[in-house]
């Protein structure tokens, strides 16, 4: 489910027009309820959405390639243990819709703590089969997605859901992705209600 929707936020972003879009410096203060971050201090980032409990940016790049930042919010029960917040995440990232355009090509989750919170951190690379590029044609690219899902520190029953992801040709490198990605993370500060 969370990769899904972060699919159709890079869907939306990459066949709308970016220039409508506000554009953020880097280093913008960016909040959703409960969380804050910083913009990217890398590229030119445009806000896509923006309400109390989602945040997405969207950066176009050569190529064809695009960016999007997922920040949002979502209802968990509280868990006995960090390995049954493991489990829950692991169940339901598995459980996104297929619909035949996607080929999981690489997938990993480990528990971690970031910033305060117990979150379980992803990197996942699928395959987008049916991409859309210039001029409504369609090719094969790669999404690379790297991510945490955590429990939202002053109030066990919240999800809060932040991924980073980068679409592009296969075959096309990006080694400063893990690198912009874990400096946005870096970022994040988990707020009271």
């Amino acid at each position: 489910m969370y990769k899904f929707t972060t699919i159709l936020i890079s869907l939306l972003f990459v066949t709308s027009c970016a220039s409508t879009s506000p554009q953020l410096n880097s280093g913008t203060p960016v909040n959703i309820y409960g969380v804050s971050s910083l913009s990217p201090k890398n590229g030119s980032w445009s806000v896509i959405t923006s309400t109390g409990y989602q945040l997405a940016l969207g950066t176009k790049l050569n190529d064809d390639s695009s960016g999007i930042i997922n920040l949002s919010l979502y209802q968990i029960p509280e868990f006995a243990s960090d390995e049954e917040f493991l489990s829950h995440v692991v169940k339901h990232r598995a459980n996104s819709p297929d619909i035949g355009r996607f080929d999981l090509v690489e997938n990993s989750e480990e528990l971690v703590q970031l910033n305060g919170a117990t979150c379980v951190k992803h990197k996942t690379i699928s395959q987008d089969n049916s991409a859309k590029v210039g001029g409504n044609k369609t090719t094969v690219m790669q999404i690379e997605y790297l991510g945490y899902n955590c429990i939202h520190p002053f109030k066990k029953s919240i999800g809060v859901h932040t991924e980073y992801s980068l679409r592009h040709y296969k075959g096309k490198e990006f080694p400063e992705l893990a690198q912009n990605a874990e400096e946005f993370f870096s970022d994040i500060q988990f707020k009271a209600f």
